[in-house]
């Protein structure tokens, strides 16, 4: 029975060394024998265990005669408290019999601490918002005020603003940062009696 279990797993040995290497330094790969309860394989040992040690089957809290094909991750602790990404493959014998597990566990403790380290760069406060907004009043009245400045200091009309003369008054609203606003162009198109299609046609065309 044994020799058999052996010349099983044994099949999968370059596969379980092909993926150590892959993940190196990363991936330990560990052979279960069942049977004797003992761990009889194991690469690129980052879990500091020894070849005959018992095997921690408890984890997995099921009995061998219900093990399914292979096991859905898992979370463990390694010996010095960082986290292994775990998932577990059985082994049968001609039978259908459980004999063994090839088990997969990966430090995972590197991408926690980048995961974390980016979440806290991203995070902002859930009240944070458009400075311009805050601190410049609102979009109407902002843009009002200096649609009304302009045309008095170029002694326009408004209402007789051709199509040259609007795009000169788009240009200087977007100076001016008011495109800063996010309802900016809606305002400014109904201000000006135009379609919002043709105020960001105004702004592509700034030089």
């Amino acid at each position: 029975m044994q020799k058999q279990f052996t010349t099983i797993w044994k099949n999968y040995e370059p596969m379980m060394k092909a993926i150590v290497e892959l993940f190196h330094p990363f991936v330990e790969v560990a052979v279960h024998d069942l049977e004797q309860g003992t761990l009889v394989a194991l690469y690129n040992n980052i879990s500091r265990r020894k070849i005959g040690q018992p095997s921690p089957l408890k984890e997995l809290h099921i009995t061998s005669e219900k093990f399914p094909p292979y096991f859905a991750p898992y979370y463990k602790q390694n010996w010095d408290g960082r986290p292994l990404k775990c998932t577990s493959i059985t082994l049968r014998n001609s039978k259908g019999k459980a004999i063994g597990l090839i088990c997969i566990n990966a430090d995972v403790s590197l991408l926690h601490e980048t995961q974390r380290v980016i979440e806290t760069f991203l995070r902002i406060k859930d009240t944070s918002e458009n400075p311009v907004e805050i601190f410049g009043g609102q979009a109407k009245s902002h843009i009002d005020a200096l649609i009304e400045e302009y045309i008095h200091e170029n002694k326009l009309s408004l209402a007789h603003l051709d199509r040259e003369g609007k795009k000169r008054l788009v240009h200087h609203l977007y100076q001016k940062g008011s495109f800063n606003f996010k309802n900016a162009a809606p305002l400014i198109a109904k201000k000006l009696g135009s379609s919002r299609a043709s105020i960001y046609n105004y702004i592509k065309q700034l030089d």
